[in-house]
């Protein structure tokens, strides 16, 4: 049968059934393979989805009551849609037909239906979506890595709207009230809406660009879904005495679990001065890691304990592997197996414990202390190098994580590479002195004095003041304390972190990643 012509010269057939023409064709309006029912027109080659072409040019949607959503054949014109949009659904970039919002918002054309449908409970709608929903149980590895489109939380939580129907939702995301009332803002309801001001929690205090929130526009309050439903009182085995109430943290109290301080929602006991952070409520029962052979499982602590991976202190939430009879820190189990310090020139290994025959008493590299042979730390072996986890650890500028494969990599040695910045030694003196020589910085020769200058003369290398023995040349005014001369042209730097091997470079204005200031004058520069 003939239809109407949806902004295309001629009219539009409408096919019930994908036709053998159409297999490979694409809709004109999102661009996707076309597939039953649909229109077209095989003279030209144009082909719409039947959704996409009876999409209405406005949408009241409810999860945005500000505006209406307007239907657009190109993205707006601006640097910012310069290589299309990204829909505010889905999380994929789209080209053509989009419904925008001068919010800031995006859709494509399927997307905004869909959730329209969602939101309103059109579930009739959604009918062509065969077995809409699957179990957690059915996954694979691309399910393992989706996320909800409407929390933006893994997709195998909980139950999930069917993968292969294009959109990820849980389908507690889809049963959602629209407006709920919570005790974190009584003043008014909150409303489940599109995140369009791009707000964070007021709970956890995280951001979540795009999904669905709980939201009081007027008060510029909103909430995840998760952290919406959160329960307002919770007993735990942590603090028996009392209950802990979901509260802001306004005494800035430490989690007794993590040890961190952080003004946000926490549960908590006021009376005692007990709280944890929401997200130190219910660790994992087991956590299987790379680095460990056995699975780590929990193990509820009534008194501290000793980290046998670190050396430090614990408290209530500890990590145990029977096998190899070792007790954890939650953050200790991921602790990287072999990295690279640029305190030492090779990889460093963590190990739980040292035997007597390799290690009797060593002082850590860093604070100087021993280190305790009886739990964690790195090292290397072969050198005698130790360091406490902690002390490694925290500064991160300090190392970088070495893939195991990598490790046995013998490192490049000075040696190995031509490192002398005095390129020629003309003339020696009797004590073996370079007395007359060429240097890489310098087209004329550079003669050794010790005299002392009476006018103000500084090194052309450091740009500090001729103090001491040092290289001058005849022909123009150029000196170079001795040290400096001999400064090796090619080295690496303990505190540069890549390691690699740096050069000194002359007559370069360069700002100082150390102190920041602008010199002149020699500098070593990494490539990398």
């Amino acid at each position: 049968m003939e239809s109407q012509h949806f902004g295309h010269a001629h009219a539009l057939a409408f096919n019930e059934k994908q036709s053998n023409q159409s297999e490979e064709a694409s809709c004109s309006r999102c661009g996707e393979v076309v597939s039953s029912p649909s229109f077209s027109c095989v003279e030209c080659g144009f082909y719409l989805h039947k959704n996409c072409a009876e999409a209405p040019s406005e949408i009241n949607h409810p999860l945005h009551r500000k505006h209406p959503l307007v239907l657009f054949p190109n993205p707006p014109e601006s640097e910012e849609y310069a290589d299309g949009y990204i829909c505010d659904f889905c999380d994929k970039i789209g080209k053509m037909f989009v419904y925008h919002c001068s919010c800031g918002l995006d859709f494509h054309i399927k997307c905004a239906l869909f959730s329209c449908n969602i939101a309103e409970k059109f579930f009739g709608e959604l009918e062509h979506i065969a077995h809409p929903w699957i179990s957690t149980d059915e996954q694979n590895e691309e399910l393992e890595s989706a996320e909800c489109f409407g929390c933006w939380n893994p997709l195998l939580e909980s139950t999930y709207f069917s993968f292969d129907c294009g959109f990820n939702l849980h389908k507690k995301c889809v049963e959602l009230s629209p407006e709920i009332n919570n005790f974190s803002h009584q003043k008014h309801p909150l409303v489940l809406q599109f995140n369009g001001e791009r707000f964070s929690c007021n709970m956890c205090q995280k951001p979540q660009r795009r999904g669905f929130v709980y939201c009081c526009s007027s008060c510029k309050f909103a909430l995840h879904i998760k952290c919406a439903e959160l329960l307002s009182e919770i007993n735990h085995p942590c603090h028996r005495k009392h209950p802990l109430i979901l509260q802001f943290n306004t005494e800035n109290l430490p989690c007794k679990i993590c040890l961190e301080t952080s003004q946000k929602f926490v549960y908590c006991c006021s009376s005692c001065k007990f709280a944890l952070h929401i997200e130190c409520v219910s660790p994992p029962p087991t956590i299987k890691e790379e680095s460990h052979q056995h699975p780590f499982i929990l193990f509820w602590r009534p008194v501290s304990f000793i980290c046998d991976a670190c050396g430090l202190e614990g408290n209530y939430v500890a990590y145990i592997c029977s096998t190899c009879s070792i007790i954890v820190h939650t953050k200790c189990i991921f602790l990287p197996r072999i990295i690279k310090a640029v305190l030492h020139h090779h990889p460093i290994s963590h190990t739980y414990f040292l035997h007597q025959h390799e290690c009797k008493s060593w002082d850590c590299r860093i604070c100087h202390d021993n280190v305790n042979t009886e739990h964690g730390s790195y090292c290397c072996l072969d050198c005698k190098f130790f360091v406490h986890v902690n002390c490694i650890i925290k500064r991160e500028r300090w190392y970088y994580i070495v893939e195991t494969e990598k490790k046995d990599e013998k490192p490049l040695l000075l040696t190995d590479i031509a490192v002398d910045s005095i390129t020629c030694v003309i003339e020696r003196n009797e004590a073996g002195e370079a007395t007359k020589v060429k240097h890489f910085s310098h087209d004329h020769d550079l003669v050794l004095s010790k005299i002392i200058i009476e006018d103000y003369k500084c090194c052309d290398g450091c740009m500090l003041s001729i103090s001491t023995s040092f290289y001058s040349c005849s022909q123009c005014d150029f000196f170079l304390h001795k040290t400096c001369a001999e400064l090796p042209r090619k080295t690496r730097l303990w505190y540069h972190l890549c390691q690699n091997v740096v050069t000194l470079i002359a007559n370069n204005v360069y700002e100082c990643e150390i102190c920041a200031y602008v010199r002149s004058g020699f500098s070593y520069n990494c490539e990398k």
